[in-house]
């Protein structure tokens, strides 16, 4: 039988991997934004693997977008995908990046979930 009070222990104690502070996100958005991808091999599979379960006839929403390189790229496989961060600065990367006309929508949240 588990041992309760030693497992809500360890809930308290684990500290999350990720900040969910909006305004941390913002300050590190540009320095962000112009990091290169660390394995771009790994990273053109898991998008070649995530298009083959997307459809033209599909509306997308992806939470914690960053600065929206995923979306951009997989955007043109749904008919629209909505990007969605914490971080207003990402958010306006993700536009300035995407220019006009595309199937992608980008927003924060108006509230932060918990």
């Amino acid at each position: 039988m588990p041992d309760i009070a030693l497992e809500d222990q360890i809930q308290t104690e684990r500290k999350p991997l990720m900040t969910t502070d909006a305004p941390f996100w913002d300050k590190i958005a540009d320095k962000y934004a112009a990091s290169p991808i660390k394995n771009m091999a790994a990273y053109e599979i898991t998008l070649e693997r995530t298009k083959a379960y997307l459809t033209k006839e599909q509306d997308v929403l992806e939470v914690g977008c960053g600065t929206g390189t995923t979306a951009l790229k997989l955007a043109p496989n749904v008919r629209r995908l909505t990007a969605t961060d914490i971080s207003r600065r990402m958010i306006e990367i993700c536009q300035e990046k995407s220019g006009r006309g595309r199937r992608a929508q980008y927003s924060v949240p108006p509230s932060r979930f918990a």
